[in-house]
């Protein structure tokens, strides 16, 4: 079992009839997926749906029962867990596509991913689109993950600022989705776990609704991962809700057992 306190929710908020979130929290495993489909018809919840159950099956057949099974022809450069969740979304990427090509009220169905695998010592994130993985250290929010999106492209060539792409009415357009096309990329990092920690998986239904300054204060105040989930649901809905939001959160203990000793022992593999 990982000692992180792991929670999350999705709701269709207050416009949308449909929710086309999906989430997926497997604690034993360190595992939280979130996506948000996008696509004709109910595609958008097939695609979101597919996206996490296939992640979540490979996880526990790689990971169950104390297995840590590697992927073979992975890329060597990577971490095993990078090289893990990799595999997992780029097979959940086939079967969206095929899905797509085989049902005509299906084509062009795609989603966005994030995932997450942690324990107690590191997280490894990957993602697709612009569902975003967010770090709470000391008080302070970082956004780990980079949108797959043409105004964060517009940011990166110094066309647009931050603050005018939160903005944009072109926030919507994605550069990059899982189960348009045969192959996707995926974006992976790993990162150090640290006594306090909070990660924190959303779709852009909290993101459009909730500032970061917001998601800091809930994050840092919340006694719980379940409690904070809650909070930042309901204040997006309070916001206006006009997508659906889903939020998964881990938390890692404040002190760790062993004191300082234990906080070193983190980085020497103790």
């Amino acid at each position: 079992m990982t000692p992180l306190d792991i929670a999350g929710k999705t709701d269709p908020g207050k416009v949308r009839e449909r929710n086309e979130d999906s989430i997926s929290l497997v604690p034993e495993l360190g595992l939280l997926v979130v996506a948000d489909g996008m696509g004709g018809h109910n595609s958008g919840e097939v695609a979101s749906g597919l996206a996490v159950d296939t992640i979540t099956t490979f996880a526990r057949d790689f990971l169950g029962k104390g297995r840590n099974a590697v992927p073979e022809g992975s890329d060597a450069s990577l971490s095993a867990r990078a090289r893990q969740l990799t595999h997992f979304i780029q097979n959940a990427n086939t079967v969206i596509f095929e899905k797509s090509r085989a049902f005509k009220k299906d084509q062009g169905m795609g989603t966005t991913v994030v995932a997450a695998l942690a324990d107690e010592k590191s997280l490894t994130v990957a993602h697709v689109g612009d569902s975003r993985l967010y770090l709470l250290r000391g008080g302070r929010i970082e956004r780990l993950t980079e949108d797959h999106s043409l105004v964060q492209d517009q940011v990166r060539h110094g066309l647009i600022t931050p603050e005018q792409a939160e903005k944009s009415h072109l926030q919507n357009i994605l550069t990059r989705a899982l189960g348009t096309e045969a192959q996707v990329r995926v974006d992976v990092s790993d990162h150090p776990v640290l006594p306090g920690d909070v990660y924190m998986l959303c779709s852009d239904g909290l993101t459009k609704m909730v500032t970061e300054a917001e998601m800091a204060g809930v994050l840092l105040q919340a006694p719980t991962a379940a409690a904070a989930v809650d909070t930042l649901i309901r204040m997006a809905n309070e916001a206006g809700g006009v997508d659906n939001v889903t939020v998964a959160v881990a938390r890692a203990d404040a002190a760790p057992k062993g004191g300082w000793r234990g906080i070193v022992s983190r980085f020497l593999g103790g």
